[in-house]
Parts: structure tokens; C-alpha cells; sequence
């Protein structure tokens, strides 16, 4: 069996909201945990492009493959809000998503399905052994293609890795 790890970014400057797309740095915090991370030369390492992804793959101070597919899904007009702010500016869709998580997609945002895909065309092209290093939706996603676990169910902290098997 390969090895496979899914390492989640380290922390960003932007919290407790809808991140997706967004594009924000790390904290110093996240920095600090990017640092501290060692793993084996042998693995190769591919990231989201998104930057707490590429400054949490640099810290590991080896060449890495961004891939576009790895990106965070796009929440559209909810991203930068808080679950509050959202209910408050959008409340029939955040009871529309209650209901149904992944299977409603706000207006302007990218579908469960369309993430999916997408997030299996970037498991295509990965070589192995390898760390990813991306975000938790994509994470849940790796996970659940490679072991059939739910991605509801999978919870990962800024900078854990989890390790799948091939």
C-alpha cells in the first residue's frame, strides 16, 4: 500500500467564517505549525493554491505541486460571513442548507457534486507515496474517495495530518 497523508493547512488570518475561496495567509500561529511539521523525503507534495495551503506547503521547505482542483469549494456570496451573518442576510437558504447540506447549493456558489469531481480529478493526477496539503472540505472529500467514509463525519485540525492507505 502507498502512502497517502491529508494534511490540513495551518491556521489563517481569517476565522470563524466561510473561508472557500478566499484567499488569506497564515497567522503566526499557522506558521509556527507549518514548521513544526517533518515528514520523509520520499513523499511527494501537492497543495491547494490557495495561499494558507502554499505557505503551509513552503514551510516544509521542498519543492511542491500546486494543483488547481485542490482548491476549497466556492461558497459564493457566503464567503467572509459567519453562520450568523448568514442566517441574518440569507435566511431562507441557510434553512434550505440546514436541511440538506450537501445537496443544496446557494445561488452563485459551487455545487457538492461539481466540488467532487473536481476534487477526484486532483486524486487522479497525485503520484504516490504523497502528502496533500489542502483544506478541510477537500479533505473530507480525499478521505471519502479513498476509504468511503462520510465527509460529514471527518473533523481535522489546522496542521494535522491523517494518514490514508492506498
Amino acid at each position: 500500500m502507498a502512502e497517502f497523508l491529508i494534511l490540513r493547512h495551518g491556521e489563517p488570518t481569517l476565522r470563524g467564517v466561510f473561508l472557500g475561496s478566499l484567499d488569506p495567509g497564515l497567522t503566526e500561529l499557522g506558521r509556527q505549525q507549518a514548521a513544526a511539521i517533518r515528514i520523509g523525503p520520499e513523499l511527494s507534495i501537492y497543495s491547494s493554491p490557495l495561499r494558507r495551503a502554499t505557505e503551509t506547503a513552503a514551510a516544509l521547505g521542498r519543492p511542491f505541486q500546486a494543483l488547481e482542483q485542490l482548491r476549497e469549494i466556492d461558497y459564493g456570496p457566503w464567503e467572509g460571513l459567519s453562520w450568523s451573518e448568514i442566517e441574518a442576510s440569507y435566511p431562507l437558504e441557510a434553512s434550505q442548507k440546514m436541511q440538506d447540506w450537501l445537496g443544496y447549493t446557494v445561488p452563485g456558489a459551487e455545487s457538492w457534486v461539481e466540488f467532487q469531481q473536481r476534487v477526484a480529478e486532483a486524486l487522479s493526477k497525485i503520484k504516490t507515496p504523497a502528502i496533500v496539503i489542502a483544506h478541510l472540505g477537500v479533505n473530507s472529500i480525499l478521505r471519502e474517495l479513498i476509504t468511503g467514509e462520510p465527509a460529514m463525519e471527518f473533523r481535522q485540525g489546522y496542521c494535522e495530518i491523517v494518514k490514508l492507505s492506498l
